[in-house]
């Protein structure tokens, strides 16, 4: 398992990559895995074993394929999201050791190499750059004296001193976030022990949704075409996305124009933007989210088809 760990890491801190079974090494020889083995695996052995040497969490996945009436098996690591991938304990005969980062090279897995170490410290500092910027924006949008600040260390909420001042939170946000934390008033304890807090200070109301006033002919710059350029995703995964957050029809995110009797754009706002990168910056395989609600998208589309046939 250590060989396996130290590949898998390898890819997850370069683009990625795959370990086929089934192929000789010398000669290179397809001669296939018994499938009912290759099935058995245990999973969750995997996944332990790399938790427990291994952080970040790497992400992977396990599956077969057929080839010529042969069965390979495969396993593929994805890219982090959250460079470096480093080695935690030692294991094996000297195979992983404490400290150390592995990266692939063309058909070799070994220690990172400098160029390397600094593309993934130049990619951490542009991607915390731009984060600062989207910040930024958004507190001169709203206004400093206007800005609550959450702090995910200390879970602590930093609301404005003036007198009375509250915290109005939208209904979504606020479920979404009970899902993953344990609020708590000030001078009261969390009932559940070891689960994330957030220490609230001060009172929290909840509205449906907090609007900004917008101009229909400056704020909402963005056609579906230009909103996959900005996020580097296709349209498709972009109309999907946005059904699945249930932007359209929300005026904060999308303005919805008739240029003729039958025909209508669409156009979205900065706020659409800025909602939908955050959504993916937040998940540490991209690539499986979006296929995951594309396929909540085609069975709601085939659902409703069903359902028309019927009437």
């Amino acid at each position: 398992m250590p060989e396996y760990a130290k590949i898998m890491a390898a890819f997850a801190n370069n683009k990625g990559g795959y370990i086929i079974f089934g192929i000789k090494d010398k000669p290179r020889i397809l001669i296939g895995v018994r499938k009912k083995k290759f099935d058995d695996l245990k999973t969750e052995k995997i996944t332990g074993f790399l938790l427990e040497y291994f952080e970040p969490e790497i992400f992977w996945e396990i599956g077969t394929v057929e080839i010529e009436d042969k069965i390979f098996g495969f396993i593929y690591t994805y890219e982090s999201n959250n460079k470096p991938v480093i080695c935690k304990k030692n294991a094996g005969n000297g195979e992983l050791k404490s400290g150390e980062i592995y990266y692939r090279y063309r058909a070799q897995t070994r220690r990172i190499e400098y160029p390397e170490l600094r593309n993934i410290i130049d990619e951490y500092r542009e991607k915390e750059r731009r984060k600062w910027m989207e910040h930024i924006e958004r507190i001169a949008r709203i206004g400093p004296s206007n800005v609550a600040l959450v702090d995910l260390l200390s879970g602590d909420i930093h609301v404005s001193k003036l007198e009375g001042a509250k915290l109005v939170m939208d209904k979504n946000l606020l479920r979404e976030l009970k899902d993953r934390v344990n609020f708590i008033e000030e001078g009261r304890f969390s009932e559940k022990e070891g689960a994330p807090t957030l220490k609230i200070i001060g009172e929290i109301q909840t509205v449906d949704m907090v609007v900004p006033e917008l101009d229909p002919n400056k704020d909402y710059p963005y056609l579906l075409k230009d909103l996959a350029n900005e996020l580097g995703i296709r349209r498709y995964d972009v109309q999907v996305l946005i059904w699945k957050f249930e932007l359209k029809g929300n005026k904060k995110y999308h303005l919805e124009i008739q240029t003729g009797s039958r025909t209508k754009v669409h156009k979205y706002s900065k706020y659409a933007l800025s909602f939908l990168r955050d959504k993916l910056d937040s998940v540490s395989e991209k690539k499986k989210f979006l296929e995951k609600i594309s396929r909540e998208y085609q069975k709601s589309r085939n659902r409703k088809s069903r359902e028309s046939i019927k009437l």
